[in-house]
């Protein structure tokens, strides 16, 4: 019975029931700990991925600081026009591969009916709205949050933290930008859920209850301004240009690919790189639920956590019937 219903209600899913972090429960299993944030940073994932993005633009896509002294078009557009170009390569790129020439089928999608049309959306399609909101929203107010740091830094406003000058901190810092981003994404999340400003902001994310690739940063510009804010908490920890253009990165790419509807990419000789957040496609499904992410388990201590289990899809249902009825 259990596995009927669980097949009517997903095409692919991961075993259940999902897990937050183990860092955050008493009394710490060291295995478990180790056995969560090896894949998330020695093998190829989305983590690796966006950091070697980082690096890239770091290095070879970048204004030096001395042309960031003064506000000019010239370097602005340089950082705009790279990362609509790396929004295109990764949004576009999946979005083709998986959804256009549908490379490997269904095989780890979750949801297997067809991205939308309707007056719902602009240009009366789900994937061009996505990408409208992406794109002239979402990549502008990006770039505003990464050229506000550049310009800061190279006029001396903020202090900036040297590899060479304490190695440990430095690599502390991408450890714990994840545990700050998931703690910020969680409150912003559940701000945008109360009744004003899901009607005027979030509804237009949540037009998709089915994802794709361009759904990832598709939001209002009120809400691209609160979601990518995050990033603010480097003017308060003495930081590197490096760990915020990985923390614009990992906000605009990780959203794109945890949205992509595919748990993962199958390469040859079966091999995969994890792709989409399931635990997130939850909150898409079912709405009152996931407000956070698995790094920091705000939603279990909150009571909004859903597992993934057809015991929780039952408990998320009858909470939601009741709160109707009042």
């Amino acid at each position: 019975m259990e596995k009927k219903l669980l097949r009517s209600e997903w095409n692919w899913h991961p075993e259940f029931p999902i897990e937050n972090n183990p860092l955050f429960y008493w009394p710490l299993n060291i295995k478990k700990i180790i056995k969560w944030y090896i894949p998330m940073w020695v093998s190829f994932s989305e983590t690796t991925f966006c950091m070697i993005v980082a690096l890239i633009s770091w290095n070879f896509l970048l204004p030096s600081f001395e042309t960031c002294k003064e506000l000019n078009y010239q370097w602005i557009l340089i950082i705009y026009f790279r990362n609509i170009g790396i929004t295109f390569l990764i949004a576009g790129g999946l979005h083709l591969y998986l959804y256009s020439y549908k490379k490997q089928e269904n095989d780890f999608r979750y949801d297997i009916r067809n991205l939308s049309r309707g007056k719902r959306f602009k240009y009366n399609s789900q994937v061009l709205d996505n990408m409208y909101w992406t794109i002239v929203s979402g990549v502008t107010i990006w770039t505003f949050y990464e050229i506000l740091f550049m310009w800061s830094y190279a006029n001396n406003l903020i202090p900036q933290l040297y590899w060479s000058n304490s190695p440990i901190w430095f690599c502390f810092i991408f450890f714990i930008m994840f545990t700050w981003m998931s703690v910020h994404f969680y409150f912003i999340h559940r701000l945008l859920h109360l009744p004003f400003f899901y009607k005027i902001f979030h509804s237009v994310h949540h037009r998709n209850n089915n994802v794709g690739p361009w759904s990832g940063i598709s939001m209002h510009p009120f809400e691209h301004i609160l979601y990518f804010s995050s990033v603010l908490i480097h003017l308060i920890i003495p930081s590197s240009p490096l760990h915020v253009i990985f923390h614009l990165t990992v906000a605009s790419l990780g959203a794109i690919i945890g949205h992509a509807g595919f748990d993962a990419v199958i390469l040859k000789n079966n091999k995969k790189i994890a792709l989409a957040h399931f635990y997130h496609q939850l909150h898409h499904r079912y709405f009152e639920c996931n407000y956070g992410a698995l790094e920091v388990p705000f939603d279990e201590w909150f009571g909004t956590f859903h597992n993934g289990s057809p015991e929780a899809t039952k408990r998320m249902r009858e909470k939601r019937n009741k709160v109707h009825k009042i």
